[in-house]
């Protein structure tokens, strides 16, 4: 899912929720019937993660751009004598030291 596609799911999420929260407490009122405001609520919550959660199609309309690879380049935490980084060296360096 793009950034694009994360906010319109973030927005028809919170909208779904909020729409069917209001229409459910306005007929829950009328009714004097608290049940049908949870239920009016649950079934625009299960509507919105039916809808939202799973990464449908339009929320890929807009595919990040990563930037090409730059050959001979390595990672900073990659040396090149083999080891792990400078962590491990200088653990060994203290064990060294305690045993003398």
């Amino acid at each position: 899912m793009d950034y694009k596609g994360q906010r319109l799911s973030e927005l028809m999420y919170y909208w779904i929720i909020i729409v069917f929260g209001v229409i459910a407490w306005i007929i829950g009122f009328f009714q004097a019937d608290f049940q049908t405001t949870v239920i009016g609520w649950g079934i625009g919550l299960a509507l919105a993660t039916l809808l939202c959660v799973p990464d449908w199609p339009w929320f890929n309309r807009h595919p990040i751009r990563w930037l090409d690879h730059i050959p001979g380049a390595e990672p900073a935490s990659i040396s090149k004598t083999g080891g792990g980084g400078s962590k491990n060296s200088s653990q060994k360096k203290k064990k060294k030291n305690k045993s003398n």
